[in-house]
């Protein structure tokens, strides 16, 4: 028998996944007896929650089209420790990058919705989260924007109805001058990655990497598509009062969070299709005109 499978929507051919219980097996010490739940709904990885003697963990393991998106396991492994060291991020139990397995421990704090970021007092401890994001050690590997842009848009112009807006994406993040200035960034900062109440930490570093600060603001404002007065708050609480440079800033890369989330969903369409990618595809497509 063939040992691949065909994967229709994007033609490649993809090898067999690994297991949650062979996973589990790599594992130094790991007592064989859990209680493994998947978690519905991912596409870039499979998720697991996983109960043992050994604790309650959650298991991310490769999907079928983890390698469309251009992941690097090993940066993010470096700036997971380093967050985890910070207190802002699940411990590692194990990681193996090359196998695409990532164990880490299961924070049972309540995670946040859109609704959290109407409370001013909840974006002011995210500013705090942030610029301990931003304080961590460099990890070596700056956001290459048009690499990735790129790389979305080659998945995204299998579809015809897609390819010329993709390249209008593309032009837009290959016009930006690269950051002056940066930092240890998250890259995926949206509500469902946040976890806690009065300690708060960060869920899901795999798009982690050194980029501009504000485009951990960005992915927040653009992702939940919120208004002027919660930009205000935001900034406020971030910047320090009133600061056009940091306003400047952050409209900079909420275009280019823009761009790259367009081109990411419609790699995620052609791969995925779903209505409900359609319409937010054709959301971002008239704000970004």
């Amino acid at each position: 028998m063939d040992p691949c499978v065909q994967c229709p929507a994007c033609r490649t051919r993809v090898t067999p996944l690994i297991t949650p219980e062979d996973a589990l097996s790599r594992i130094p010490g790991w007592d064989g007896e859990s209680d493994v739940d998947e978690i519905s709904g991912g596409l870039t990885n499979r998720s697991f929650v996983v109960r043992s003697r050994n604790g309650v963990f959650i298991l991310r393991l490769d999907a079928g089209h983890t390698k469309t998106f251009g992941l690097d396991r090993s940066v993010e492994l470096k700036v997971l420790r380093e967050a985890a060291n910070a207190d802002i991020a699940p411990k590692v139990r194990f990681a193996d990058p090359d196998a695409g397995i990532l164990l880490y421990e299961y924070l049972p704090g309540p995670v946040w919705e859109r609704a959290s970021l109407d409370d001013r007092h909840n974006l002011e401890r995210l500013s705090a989260l942030l610029r301990t994001v931003h304080s961590l050690p460099a990890s070596g590997a700056v956001l290459d924007g048009a690499a990735a842009a790129d790389r979305y848009a080659a998945t995204a112009s299998v579809n015809a109805d897609l390819r010329r807006f993709a390249a209008h994406c593309v032009g837009i993040v290959r016009a930006t001058p690269p950051s002056l200035s940066p930092a240890c960034c998250h890259n995926d900062v949206v509500a469902a990655n946040i976890v806690g109440t009065s300690s708060l930490k960060l869920l899901d570093w795999e798009y982690a990497c050194d980029n501009d600060p504000y485009f951990d603001l960005a992915s927040l404002v653009a992702y939940h598509d919120l208004g002027s007065k919660h930009v205000g708050m935001l900034l406020d609480s971030y910047a320090g009062g009133r600061n056009p440079e940091a306003k400047e800033r952050l409209q900079l890369q909420l275009r280019i969070y823009d761009a790259i989330q367009w081109l990411w969903l419609a790699a995620k369409h052609v791969v995925d299709p779903s209505c409900d990618h359609r319409a937010r595809l054709e959301q971002l497509r008239h704000r970004l005109r």
